[in-house]
């Protein structure tokens, strides 16, 4: 990495974990929206239907997102 690359990773690893975690946020957003119309390996399409097997199995055994972070955000 060159110097201004390193500077810039420096930043973002000097910052809280809430402030990470939003940024992360932000990159996932970024890249699930440069992916739209992608069609699924066949890898991904199995592990995909297995889960969705799994969850109609057991619908109640899941958390959304927000209660995750939610979570981990009150450990602190």
């Amino acid at each position: 990495m060159g110097k201004s690359k390193d500077k810039s990773l420096d930043e973002i690893l000097s910052r809280s974990v809430a402030e990470k975690i939003l940024l992360v946020e932000k990159i996932w957003d970024d890249i699930k929206d440069s992916s739209i119309g992608e069609e699924p390996t066949i890898e991904e399409a199995k592990f995909l239907k297995k889960r969705l097997a799994e969850y109609k199995q057991n619908p109640t055994k899941v958390k959304d997102w927000q209660d995750v972070k939610a979570s981990y955000l009150n450990k602190k």
